[in-house]
């Protein structure tokens, strides 16, 4: 089994400049995926990617480096310039192009970057594709193509991408939604929605206050967007808005509010949803960080709960294989299927619920009662390294002695971050007071141990 280096749960990440994401390594990433894409498509015209990125200082650096060795492998490279995730992966599919490219850290502080790769189908790169890239990164003969003059590759700006995804949006996907009248904030976390995402809700018809909307290569995700959902609310609160929700840095994950300031997250947002699939179907896919009290409501409604692995991908391959037509993260990470396209979009799940409210004639705080959430503790521990977690005596002993206590009214999960140096602590059940003792308990074992 080929044992991973460069790509991680989403992509490749890390901190812009060093490490896996230095120049000289970024440059064999493009000679890698350029080689990749060269054996996808070895016909005499050139294969085309679509490249992006979200509003971080690093972004273009990181994007030039990259394109050239796409270049370099006869590629032809559109740049799309600043634009969220989702929207790459909707071009790409409606565009037939050979790859989307994401530089982008998402939720992660401005230091960081990543790059993100998308099929033609939209879904995100296969395991296998990825491990070919992995190996292609090590070997120097990825990067001696022989081409030269007319052979290689050409980079064209492509402002077209923002309007096919504004286009799709408004006069496809949601043609039937009319929200005038409807006031809606939205934080864009200065990241890569903060021009677009207000475009798609006013060409809706929506009255539109854009919040963190103003990127100038430092601030994105600082104190703004999915983990700070409390300063939308109390924006929410003060313009009297009919809803708000939050984007992190490259649109794909989403926090709502409702009219009185309530949270809600991704739980709380397939809650929602579930009440738009059949009992007996195929059901809905969530992670295992997912609230017990999801769980409770499905299993009540006859609907069939598929548990998953964190990460988007995992969730979407689940998707996949049950034909599940939701599925998403407590995170916030939702993803959607509509006819042939994928959702993984923070606007777009927005918009649903949209219709729901405007289906229904509900407000959002009315939607938003059909889960009885479980209390639930989450913990971020910095680590120095991530050894196999069964490896770690102290905390496997902790986390079995407290199992036993919780028994069937509650749940540990210990597990590393794929993107950052952490180890995430979760802990659920009916007694608030009690999983927060358990919790310090598992957080003091892992410090004690590697922090």
């Amino acid at each position: 089994m080929h044992q991973r280096r460069y790509f991680g749960t989403d992509g490749i990440r890390g901190l812009a400049n060093s490490g896996n994401l230095h120049p000289d390594i970024v440059l064999r990433i493009g000679h890698a995926i350029g080689r990749k894409v060269r054996e996808s498509h070895p016909g005499p015209e050139r294969p085309r990617v679509l490249l992006v990125r979200d509003t971080r200082v690093s972004g273009p650096m990181i994007s030039g480096i990259l394109a050239g060795g796409l270049l370099g492998h006869g590629v032809d490279v559109l740049d799309g310039g600043v634009l969220p995730t989702p929207a790459c992966a909707l071009v790409v599919r409606r565009e037939s192009l050979a790859l989307g490219l994401v530089v982008s850290a998402s939720h992660n502080p401005m230091p960081d970057n990543g790059i993100k790769l998308f099929g033609p189908d939209g879904r995100k790169l296969s395991d296998d594709a990825e491990v070919d890239i992995e190996r292609y990164i090590d070997q120097a003969a990825s990067r001696d193509t022989g081409l030269t003059g007319a052979d290689v590759g050409r980079l064209v700006p492509y402002a077209r991408a923002a309007e096919l995804y504004l286009e799709a949006m408004g006069n496809e996907f949601f043609r039937d939604l009319d929200l005038a009248g409807r006031r809606v904030v939205i934080d864009c976390s200065h990241g890569a929605g903060s021009v677009i995402t207000p475009r798609v809700l006013a060409a809706l018809g929506a009255e539109v206050l854009a919040i963190n909307a103003e990127p100038d290569g430092l601030n994105i995700n600082r104190d703004v967007g999915v983990f700070h959902a409390d300063r939308l609310a109390e924006v929410v609160r003060r313009e009297k808005a009919d809803f708000g929700f939050s984007l992190d840095g490259d649109g794909d994950r989403v926090v709502m509010v409702d009219e009185t300031g309530g949270v809600l997250d991704g739980d709380d947002i397939l809650a929602i949803l579930a009440g738009e699939i059949d009992a007996g179907g195929p059901g809905l896919v969530a992670t295992v960080m997912s609230n017990l009290g999801l769980k409770v409501l499905l299993k009540d409604r006859g609907i069939a709960f598929h548990e998953t692995p964190v990460g988007d991908r995992y969730v979407a391959e689940r998707m996949a294989s049950t034909g599940a037509r939701i599925g998403g993260e407590q995170s916030g990470h939702v993803i959607l299927r509509e006819g042939d396209y994928w959702f993984g979009d923070g606007a777009y799940t927005a918009l649903r619920i949209a219709e729901i409210m405007a289906r229904t004639g509900k407000p959002l705080s009315a939607l938003a009662t059909a889960m009885d959430r479980f209390p639930q503790v989450l913990q971020n521990v910095p680590v120095s390294e991530k050894p196999p977690l069964s490896e770690l005596s102290r905390l496997q002993e902790t986390q079995r002695r407290h199992q036993i206590a919780l028994g069937d009214e509650g749940r540990i999960l210990v597990r590393y971050s794929g993107t950052e140096s952490l180890a995430r602590v979760m802990v659920e059940g009916r007694d608030r007071d009690r999983i927060a003792e358990v919790a310090r308990d598992l957080v003091e074992a892992i410090r004690a141990e590697i922090g």
